[in-house]
């Protein structure tokens, strides 16, 4: 049995729309946890999972699809927020690896003497260990992504860090601190989640993203252009689908 491609999204609307548009013979498939669209693209199969926002959301719909369809690659993509003064809109992050931005270890500190967000240390408890451990994107498909970025016209195309955590950072200095300390160029709510789990069932992932907004730069959230993320993921797509079907 030909294992499928599964990509993930969290907004249907403008996240999944273009990408529903362009599978055959698509089929609505309604699970306890999150939604499946059976469909193919260029004659593979391709599952969409749409998994809703935030990370314990997109870590339970990627367990359940990959349980339920086996895929052989797993790709989430969508929106994001810029971090640094070089991200702007409409540039495509592809992940090199990916960190919860939202999982910290705070100073002690007594009643009366306030909070520092400062002094939080980042960290994330994966495998025992309580550092920060990123978790990294399949190289074949970065190099995949990197090859279709080379068409991509309407700004640039960059690899590197993606962070992820239920939360929307809009304060300039939190945002350039993980871009400064972290190396982050984007957040999200998902990423971390999905490749964790994917890296768990040995499936290759990466998550590939569009800048919606970056307030470092006061440039305002524009959710459509995640309408621009899912042609360059079906662009994506295609270019893995004649790899694996040599």
């Amino acid at each position: 049995m030909i294992r499928p491609i599964m990509i993930n999204a969290a907004m249907e609307d403008v996240e999944m729309n273009i990408l529903k548009e362009h599978l055959g013979n698509l089929t609505k498939v309604e699970d306890k946890i999150c939604t499946f669209y059976e469909g193919c693209l260029d004659g593979y199969p391709v599952i969409l999972c749409s998994t809703s926002e935030g990370l314990i959301n997109a870590a339970v719909s990627t367990s359940v699809g990959i349980n339920k369809y086996n895929p052989i690659a797993v790709i989430v993509q969508g929106v994001a927020g810029g971090h640094g003064f070089d991200i702007h809109k409409s540039d495509i992050i592809i992940s090199s690896d990916v960190i919860n931005i939202n999982s910290v270890k705070t100073s002690i500190r007594k009643i009366g003497e306030g909070v520092d967000t400062t002094k939080w240390e980042h960290l994330n408890f994966k495998h025992g260990r309580k550092e920060l451990v990123p978790v990294k994107a399949d190289e074949t498909l970065i190099k995949i992504a990197q090859q279709v970025g080379e068409n991509y016209t309407k700004k640039n195309v960059i690899l590197g860090r993606i962070g992820s955590g239920d939360i929307w950072n809009r304060e300039a200095d939190r945002i350039l601190m993980f871009n400064n300390k972290f190396g982050t160029l984007c957040e999200d709510m998902e990423s971390f989640a999905v490749l964790q789990v994917a890296e768990k069932y040995d499936i290759p992932s990466i998550s590939i993203r569009i800048i919606s907004n970056n307030e470092v730069n006061s440039e305002i959230y524009d959710r459509n252009l995640g309408y621009d993320c899912q042609r360059f993921v079906i662009d994506f797509v295609k270019e893995y689908i004649k790899g694996i079907s040599k």
